[in-house]
């Protein structure tokens, strides 16, 4: 299924160049057909794709979904608009950084799959810690995986400068264990956005983080 046309991608192009108010205004009605309608419906679909894989994804597209408008209060960049429209799609919609599920992305620069961690406390990150400690050959297999590499590349995520003492030797053969987060991602070219391809194109390549996704999910619900 095909949907976004020509006017959607334009439209994003052009709101990196005219990322105001007035010139938004002029062109919302335009925003709200070709962009925000279409992202609603392409959503409400990779939530349906993503049922078998994502455990109690019981959320609307409105759960998911971004708003465009920028908070600037602590910005320095005050332009008042994202140049791109977004979605979580977890099991706390938005809400959810957390646990496991998949982010999208679509500007006009790319299209972007991303999966993971995002936001985890220090007992959330030393529950993960832990389940690496315990399935090293596990969670090394998982994150060398042919399929997985070829896909997102590597495990990234900021990183503490020391962990517990118990993991040094450990760390120095799985750098991973020093991660505050554990994200993964994949860009495409823009064009994949006008293609009939675009929600099969990600829900192909989110299977190959469903296993990673599994073995972080177990970890963080352990008590």
């Amino acid at each position: 299924m095909k949907y976004f046309n020509d006017q959607a991608l334009r439209f994003l192009q052009q709101l990196a160049c005219n990322n105001n108010k007035e010139w938004f205004n002029n062109h919302k009605d335009l925003y709200k057909k070709e962009v925000e309608a279409p992202f609603k419906a392409f959503v409400a679909d990779l939530i349906d794709g993503l049922q078998p894989y994502v455990p109690d994804l019981h959320v609307a597209a409105k759960d998911c979904i971004f708003r465009i408008y920028k908070d600037v209060r602590f910005s320095k960049d005050k332009t008042p608009y994202k140049v791109h429209v977004s979605a979580m799609i977890s099991a706390g919609g938005r809400k959810n950084k957390t646990i496991p599920g998949a982010y999208v992305q679509l500007s006009a620069q790319d299209v972007r799959l991303y999966s993971g961690t995002f936001v985890l406390t220090p007992r959330q990150c030393e529950q993960i810690r832990q389940a690496i400690y315990q399935n090293p050959d596990e969670f090394n297999d998982l994150v060398t995986d042919k399929d997985f590499v070829s896909t997102f590349s590597e495990v990234r995520g900021e990183k503490y400068k020391r962990v517990p003492a118990l993991y040094d030797a450990l760390a120095a053969n799985q750098p991973l264990l020093l991660n505050k987060t554990f994200y993964y991602f994949k860009k495409y070219q823009p064009a994949l956005m006008l293609n009939p391809a675009l929600l099969d194109t990600l829900l192909a390549d989110y299977l190959k983080a469903v296993p990673l996704n599994n073995f972080l999910r177990t970890a963080l619900a352990e008590k």
